[in-house]
C-alpha cells in the first residue's frame, strides 16, 4: 500500500480544504508543526478515514460532534457544514480512493463513507467490508504510532497482563495467523459433520444401532463442547479487550486516581482519629469524676505528715506503756522488793520508780493510746487511698493534650480532603465505578479462561470417545457411511492436524523473523554497543541482551522508545500485510543521538514514513542531513487566523 494524497476538509483545526500531495516512491515526509498546531489532528485524519474514530491524547475517542472545525460551524450560522478527510492510494495494483465524511447542521449530523476502485464507487457495506479488510482496526496501531503511547508496547514483557493479550492478538492478526486457525477451525468441523454421517448409517444397521445411537450422543456432546470453548475464548478475547480499554483509562486517570487514593485514605484516618478522639473525651470525662482529689493533693499531703507524725509518737508512747504492763505483770508475780528484770533487791527509790511504772499500767491510758494510733492508721489509709492527686494529675494531663492532638489531627485531615476534593471536582462516582469496573472484568476474565480450559478438556476427551466408537462400527462391519464419506472424513482431520502443527511452526517462523530484522534495526538506532541483540517472547515482547546473553532488566525510558521502533520495523519486514507509517511524536523519550540515529533508519521501518514533529526535536537543516535522498517532501502546519486555523504549506517536494 502507498498513500498518494490525503485531503481534510474542516476537519478539526483544518479550516476548508487542503491537501497534501504525496510523491509517488518510497522515502519519508516530513510534517513540521509546533505545539497545537495540528500534528495529532494529522494523524488523525488518517485513523478516521480507515476507522471512523477520532482519538485525544489518549485511547479514548472523541465525540463526532466535536471533530468539525469550530470557525467553519461559526461562519456557517446554522447552515449545514461538511467535514471531510479523503485519502487517495495504491494498493493490490489498484488505485483507491476513500472518503468519510460528516454533514453537521445544527445540533444534527450524519456521517457516510465512499470507496471508489479504479474510479468505480463500492456499494456501502462493500465499502466498509473492503475498508476493514485493508486495514483492521484492530492493527491500525502498527500503522499509526503514536508515541505517547508507548507504553502498550511496554505490556507485552508481561504475560499476565491483559493489555499485552490483545496487543498479541492484533500482532497476530497483522502477521495473518488468523488464516490458519480459521482454516483448522473449519477443517475440523466438517471431520464432525462426517463423523454425523457416520453416526446415522449404524443407527439405520439393527446390528450397530445402538452403537450408532451412542456415537450420536457422543457426536452431540462433542459439538457443544466445542461450541461452548469456543464461546468461552470469544468471551475471553472480548473481556481482554474491554480490559485493555479500562487499564488505559485507569492510567489517563492515574493523576486523579492517586489523589482518590490519598483522600479514601485520610478518610479511613480521619474516622479512625474521631474513633479515638471520642474515647479520649470520655477517658478525661470520667477523670473528672475524681477531679477533686487532684485539688486536695497539698491538704491531703499536709493531713497525711500531721497524722504520720502523730501515730509515730502514739507508738512511741504505746512502747513505754507496753513495757510498763509487762513490769507490772512480772512484778505481781515475784513481789515489790524484788526488781522483776534483774531480780536485785530494791532500795527506797527505785521502789518507788517501779510503783509509778506499775501505776500507769494499771491506768486506762494504754487502751486510750491503742484506739488512738488504731484511728491514726485507719485515716491514713483513707487519706493515701484518696491522695493520688499526683497520678489523677498527670492523667488528666495526658488525656487532655492527646484529646488536643486527635482535635488537630482532624481539623488537619478535614483540610486535605477539601483539598482532595476540590482536586477530584465530582469525579469521586465515576474513578470508583472505573475500578470497581475493572476488578469486575478482570474476574470475569479468570472465570471464562478458566471455563475454556475446561471446556476444552472435555472436547478433547469426546473426541477420543467418539474415535473409540467409530472404530468399534468398523470392526463389526456393518452400518457403514459410503466410503466418501470417510474419505472426507479423514481428509478434514489431516488437513486439520496439519494446520494445526501449521500455526505452530508459522509462529515460530514469524517470531524468529520479528527477532531478526527488529534485532538488525536496534542495532542500527542503538548508542549502547553492549546492548547486542533483541530476544522475543511468547507475546512478542522484545527484552534487550547485553553481551553476555543476559536481559537488560531496568533499561531507560529512551530504550523502551527504540524497541518499539524495532518492534514496528520488525512487523512490517514479517508481515503479509505492510502498508505507511504514521508517526506522531515519536523523539519524546530520546537524545539527540538517538534521534538522529532513528531518522537516519525511518526507510527501514517501512516503504513510506510520515513524521510529524516540531523543529526543537528535529531541525530542518538536520532532518535533511540525515534523510538525503530518501526525504519526499516537507510540509510546514501554521496558525490561521485563529487558534482554531491551521494551514498547511508545503516547503519541499522532490
Amino acid at each position: 500500500m502507498r498513500y498518494q494524497k490525503l485531503t481534510v476538509e474542516n476537519f478539526l483545526v483544518f479550516v476548508g480544504e487542503q491537501e497534501i500531495n504525496i510523491p509517488d516512491k518510497s522515502g519519508v515526509v516530513v510534517i513540521y508543526g509546533r505545539n497545537g498546531k495540528g500534528k495529532t489532528s494529522l494523524l488523525n485524519a488518517f485513523r478516521w478515514a480507515w476507522t471512523g474514530e477520532v482519538r485525544k491524547r489518549s485511547t479514548r475517542p472523541l465525540p463526532l460532534e466535536d471533530i468539525t472545525n469550530k470557525v467553519a460551524l461559526a461562519e456557517a450560522s446554522g447552515d449545514s457544514v461538511r467535514c471531510r478527510v479523503r485519502l487517495e492510494f495504491e494498493a493490490d495494483g489498484a488505485q483507491w480512493d476513500l472518503t468519510r465524511s460528516l454533514i453537521r447542521k445544527g445540533d444534527e449530523y450524519f456521517t457516510e463513507l465512499t470507496l471508489r476502485r479504479d474510479a468505480v464507487a463500492l456499494s456501502a457495506a462493500d465499502a466498509e467490508r473492503k475498508v476493514t479488510e485493508l486495514m483492521p482496526r484492530e492493527i491500525e496501531q502498527f500503522f499509526l504510532f503514536d508515541g505517547e503511547l508507548l507504553d502498550q508496547y511496554e505490556k507485552l514483557l508481561d504475560d499476565d497482563s491483559t493489555a499485552g493479550s490483545t496487543l498479541r492478538d492484533a500482532i497476530e492478526r497483522i502477521l495473518g495467523l488468523p488464516i490458519l486457525e480459521n482454516a483448522a477451525r473449519d477443517s475440523a468441523r466438517v471431520a464432525e459433520h462426517a463423523g454425523e454421517l457416520v453416526a446415522a448409517a449404524a443407527k439405520r444397521d439393527s446390528k450397530t444401532k445402538r452403537l450408532g445411537q451412542t456415537l450420536d450422543t457422543e457426536q452431540t456432546r462433542l459439538r457443544a463442547f466445542r461450541q461452548n470453548y469456543e464461546a468461552e475464548d470469544q468471551k475471553a478475547k472480548d473481556l481482554e479487550a474491554e480490559s485493555a480499554q479500562l487499564d488505559q483509562q485507569l492510567a489517563e486517570q492515574s493523576g486523579k486516581l492517586e489523589i482518590k487514593t490519598r483522600r479514601d485514605e485520610t478518610l479511613k484516618r480521619l474516622k479512625e482519629a474521631k474513633a479515638q478522639c471520642d474515647a479520649a473525651k470520655e477517658e478525661f470525662e470520667n477523670l473528672l469524676a475524681e477531679s477533686w482529689r487532684a485539688v486536695l493533693v497539698e491538704p491531703i499531703e499536709a493531713r497525711i505528715e500531721q497524722d504520720a507524725k502523730a501515730l509515730e509518737a502514739t507508738e512511741e508512747q504505746l512502747d513505754e506503756l507496753r513495757f510498763a504492763a509487762t513490769l507490772a505483770r512480772h512484778c505481781k508475780a515475784m513481789g515489790t522488793d524484788t526488781c522483776p528484770v534483774c531480780e536485785s533487791r530494791l532500795n527506797f527509790e527505785n521502789r518507788a520508780a517501779l510503783e509509778q511504772h506499775l501505776q500507769s499500767a494499771d491506768s486506762s491510758e494504754l487502751s486510750a493510746k491503742e484506739d488512738k494510733a488504731a484511728a491514726l492508721k485507719a485515716s491514713l489509709k483513707r487519706l493515701r487511698e484518696s491522695g493520688r492527686g499526683h497520678e489523677l494529675r498527670a492523667n488528666l494531663k495526658a488525656v487532655e493534650e492527646k484529646y488536643l492532638n486527635l482535635q488537630q489531627k482532624i481539623e488537619d485531615y478535614q483540610d486535605d480532603i477539601d483539598d482532595f476534593e476540590d482536586k477530584l471536582k465530582g469525579q469521586d462516582t465515576g474513578l470508583t465505578e472505573l475500578v470497581q469496573r475493572s476488578k469486575n472484568v478482570s474476574v470475569l476474565l479468570r472465570q471464562a479462561k478458566a471455563a475454556y480450559k475446561d471446556e476444552w478438556e472435555k472436547y478433547e476427551q469426546a473426541k477420543k470417545n467418539v474415535a473409540k466408537l467409530e472404530e468399534q462400527i468398523r470392526k463389526t462391519g456393518a452400518g457403514q457411511a459410503d466410503p466418501s464419506v470417510y474419505e472426507r472424513q479423514r481428509t478434514a482431520e489431516a488437513l486439520a492436524d496439519l494446520y494445526q502443527k501449521a500455526i505452530v511452526i508459522y509462529r515460530d517462523q514469524l517470531k524468529e523473523s520479528i527477532q531478526e530484522k527488529a534485532t538488525e534495526l536496534f542495532q542500527s538506532m542503538r548508542s549502547e554497543k553492549d546492548y547486542v541483540k533483541l530476544a522475543i517472547n511468547e507475546s512478542y515482547g522484545l527484552r534487550i541482551l547485553d553481551r553476555s546473553g543476559n536481559p537488560v532488566k531496568h533499561r531507560s525510558a529512551g530504550y523502551e522508545h527504540l524497541v518499539a521502533l524495532s518492534l514496528l520495523g520488525g512487523l512490517q519486514a514479517s508481515s503479509p500485510i505492510s502498508g505507511p507509517l504514521v508517526m506522531d511524536s515519536p523523539f519524546g523519550r530520546l537524545d539527540d543521538h538517538h534521534v538522529d540515529g532513528v531518522v537516519a533508519n525511518l526507510d527501514k521501518l517501512s516503504s513510506q514514513v510520515f513524521l510529524l514533529v516540531h523543529e526543537r526535536e528535529l531541525p530542518r537543516e538536520t532532518a535533511r542531513d540525515l534523510l538525503r535522498g530518501r526525504m519526499l517532501a516537507e510540509f510546514e502546519l501554521s496558525r490561521g487566523a485563529s487558534a482554531h486555523e491551521t494551514n498547511i504549506q508545503e516547503l519541499h517536494s522532490v
